[in-house]
Formats: C-alpha cells, sequence, structure tokens
C-alpha cells in the first residue's frame, strides 16, 4: 500500500466516523447505574454474546502470539 492510497483510506475513515457521530441522536445524560446492575444484565440478559467475545479476543490474543512468534 502506497502513501497516497493509505492517506486517502485514512480520510475517508475520518469522514465517515464524523458524519455516524454526528447522526448519533439523544442528549447523552448520565443514567445512575451501580455495578451490581451491570453485572446483573451481564451475567442473565447478555451472558452468550460476553461469552462469545471473550472466546474471539482469547482467540485473538492466541493468534498474535503464533504470528509473532512470542513464547
Amino acid at each position: 500500500m502506497n502513501k497516497k492510497s493509505s492517506a486517502l483510506a485514512s480520510a475517508l475513515f475520518f469522514l465517515v466516523f464524523v458524519f455516524e457521530v454526528i447522526k448519533i441522536p439523544g442528549n447523552f445524560v448520565t443514567v445512575s447505574q451501580s455495578i451490581g446492575q451491570i453485572s446483573n444484565l451481564l451475567f442473565t440478559q447478555y451472558l452468550v454474546p460476553f461469552e462469545l467475545i471473550s472466546v474471539i479476543l482469547v482467540g485473538g490474543i492466541i493468534g498474535m502470539l503464533y504470528v509473532s512468534g512470542g513464547d
């Protein structure tokens, strides 16, 4: 990849990112939440996605170590 194409890709990513962030609706007022509420949701309603993400992350870490030749 040469410098022109990488600069173009970076500029395109930045533009898409900015436009998508601008489109987010809402007033971003913080809501009072406790760690207990978050952990309750994480281990009841979102248990399967949480476990899938953990498996993907562990696989990525193992793959990174394999590619880098680390011990």
